[in-house]
């Protein structure tokens, strides 16, 4: 029996035990709990949510980015970046929406 919901599934979870080298290229939702080095690249109108301890080294590409881990390179978003309070960002970004809550660490040249 097939679980057609689970066929469908717009969203891909990235575990906390999972580290990838290379470029990934993102559709649609994607939560990030483990390590990337390298590339993200989101199509457009996807969400990346870089989840508590995670970690990107690299540069990331996309339309929404919930930055709640850890990214040590450059993001650039053709939507909103959101860096939470327990976000960090080290490096650079480019965006024309930036929201940084309390309690970040951002260490970061910004192109707007």
């Amino acid at each position: 029996m097939e679980n057609k919901d689970l066929l469908q599934s717009e969203l891909t979870v990235v575990g906390s035990e999972i580290t990838f080298e290379g470029i990934l290229t993102v559709s649609n939702e994607m939560h990030l709990y483990g390590k990337i080095i390298g590339e993200i690249r989101c199509n457009p109108g996807s969400l990346l949510v870089l989840k508590t301890g995670s970690l990107v080294e690299g540069k990331i590409i996309g339309d929404q980015i919930i930055v709640d881990g850890f990214v040590k390179g450059h993001i650039e978003a053709s939507g909103r970046i959101w860096i939470t309070s327990a976000g960090k960002l080290v490096g650079s970004l480019k965006t024309t929406s930036l929201q940084i809550d309390p309690g970040a660490v951002f260490e970061a040249k910004v192109e707007m």
